[in-house]
């Protein structure tokens, strides 16, 4: 998207915008005292291998807008549950969301203005819905204003706009190359290589004046690949997510990397099948900061605070400790860069035109704040710092983006290696774990639900007192957060930095996590699903011996004739 193109969508957008505040009205029913529209202008190119061949090669554009409309007041409007009850697929509006791509300005405001009167609608009858609840329903947040005022400076802020050239040519051959890799191992019985390049311009107008225009780039090589041998069927990705194309690894990096990563999972094919644990563990560096996005970052959503489906981990702890002193945790979508690698979760504005701010949440081991957006936590002084997100339609609610552990401990991995083994020979316990990788996780915040975490382990090593190591397979890692938190005994100086995507209420997002390593005095792991997919009737057809042999006896038959 071009400035020029921009500036006359901008342009309906206030017309639309100006004309529903006027005269948007229904008899008898409460008017719009807000309203805001979030465009979204994506290119895409999606490009993906297999075994050397391309079977993808995609080029999309897409356009789509979330429209908020607020009935009532800023006091008193038809929000609930800090937004995450609404189901989007159950309204109207769900159909409506996706824009004309092209630069019919007609088009564009008849989709704004149908979308504009079904969001109108469904916030009035969900307005009436709400007082009739309080008829006979307590509402534990009626004390707090519904939606907090925009400030006025800097109402409008016009970034400028980029191209992002990509010579897909030669990511073409990339993937053709690296997907070949895998026709070297019999092990693996599928597999693909693919590169998706979201390019997105946001563009953000309200009813209180603000305008937002800024870019948001991802970039995603992902390698895939099952392996499945009668002792090991598990799936691994080698994923690098960045928001600079040049920090993606070169072709020959990437290839050596998948074979690294192969090579340890024959080790953990061959290593000794858990089914349960609890006890000691080290978590590396990826897999602590999966540890504290499932165990704590989830339960500082703000949003999480004003729903009482919720339960509430951290509500009544603020300038309390909840975990080790040498560990604080901010979050800040201003941060473009840690340790010369782009955090994945930047962005200057979220997803309610609000600037990002530095959030402290925990300083020192102690309970300082939360994940907040404009729908109030407090009945005066609340500031939103910024963390209103969501992907499409859904309503924006308080995300993680840049979730950032800070350690204030000297302490190496080799002295982390240590201390694992100091607390093995303590607890008088036969051995303790290492978790060296994972790959995803989950949590349960419901209040009618247990308070738990889950994580993916795909290696993981078992270290007895003497320091000797053995591969281990089969389980994952679970708990309840107040319990795990106060298991941490060490942390690590070194942080390392995970690109990912979250899947929340409010859609799918970027985020990053950067972690130091934990020792934890105690973590439970617990069996993984069993395998119920049995061994293919035939080898790949490259590793077919039979087929091999008859080839040749077909070649020595023309060699006589």
């Amino acid at each position: 998207m071009n400035r020029s193109q921009c500036q006359q969508l901008i342009q309906a957008m206030h017309a639309e915008l100006n004309r529903s505040m006027r005269s948007l009205r229904a008899p008898r029913h409460p008017k719009p005292y807000f309203i805001s529209y979030l465009i979204r202008d994506t290119e895409a190119l999606a490009l993906a291998a297999r075994y050397g061949a391309l079977y993808q090669d995609k080029l999309e554009k897409r356009r789509s807008c979330y429209t908020e409309v607020r009935v009532g007041t800023y006091g008193y409007d038809q929000t609930s549950k800090g937004g995450l009850d609404e189901t989007q697929e159950e309204q109207e509006q769900a159909e409506l969301f996706e824009f004309p791509i092209d630069s019919n300005i007609d088009s564009f405001r008849f989709s704004l203005w149908r979308l504009t009167d079904s969001k109108f609608r469904e916030a009035v009858a969900k307005f009436h819905g709400k007082k009739s609840r309080d008829v006979s329903f307590l509402d534990q947040n009626r004390s707090l204003p519904s939606f907090q005022k925009a400030p006025s400076a800097e109402a409008v802020d016009i970034r400028p706009l980029k191209d992002k050239e990509i010579d897909a040519d030669h990511w073409r051959e990339y993937l053709k190359k690296a997907s070949a890799v895998y026709k070297k191992y019999s092990e693996i019985k599928n597999s693909y290589v693919e590169l998706t390049i979201e390019h997105t311009t946001k563009i953000f107008t309200s009813s209180e004046g603000v305008t937002r225009v800024w870019q948001e780039p991802v970039f995603s090589l992902h390698s895939y690949f099952w392996y499945h041998t009668k002792k090991l069927d598990q799936d691994y990705s080698v994923v690098h997510h960045v928001a600079d194309i040049k920090e993606l690894p070169t072709v020959e990096d990437f290839i050596k990397e998948i074979k690294e990563r192969i090579e340890q999972y024959r080790l953990v094919e061959v290593g000794e099948t858990m089914t349960s644990f609890a006890g000691p563990v080290l978590l590396s560096a990826k897999a602590a900061g999966l540890f504290i996005h499932e165990v704590v970052g989830h339960r500082l959503e703000g949003s999480r605070l004003l729903s009482e489906s919720e339960g509430r981990t951290f509500k009544d702890k603020l300038n309390q400790k909840i975990m080790h002193e040498d560990l604080t945790i901010i979050d800040d979508p201003g941060v473009r860069q840690y340790a010369g690698q782009t955090l994945l979760a930047h962005y200057p504005y979220d997803d309610e035109g609000t600037p990002a701010r530095r959030a402290l949440l925990v300083d020192k081991g102690v309970l300082k704040g939360f994940l907040t957006t404009r729908s109030p936590l407090k009945k005066q002084g609340h500031q939103s710092n910024g963390h209103a997100r969501n992907q499409l339609d859904e309503r924006p609610v308080s995300r993680m983006a840049n979730l950032i552990v800070e350690s204030h401990s000297q302490l190496t991995w080799a002295d982390m290696k240590q201390k694992l083994i100091e607390e093995i020979k303590k607890q008088k316990v036969p051995f303790g774990i290492i978790l060296l990788d994972v790959e995803g996780g989950e949590t349960e915040t419901d209040a009618y639900n247990f308070q738990a975490f889950m994580g993916q382990i795909t290696r993981a090593v078992k270290v007895y007192p003497n320091g000797k190591e053995r591969y281990v397979k089969g389980v994952d890692f679970v708990g309840t957060p107040l319990s795990s938190l106060s298991h941490i005994v060490a942390v690590s100086k070194e942080s390392e930095v995970d690109n990912g995507f979250c899947g929340a209420e409010s859609g799918t997002i970027p985020v990053s996590t950067v972690a130091p390593a934990l020792l934890m005095s105690t973590l439970e792991l617990q069996a993984k699903s069993p395998s119920k997919i049995t061994q293919y009737a035939l080898p790949l057809p490259w590793f077919d011996e039979d087929e091999k042999k008859l080839s040749v006896k077909k070649k020595q038959k023309k060699k006589k004739a």
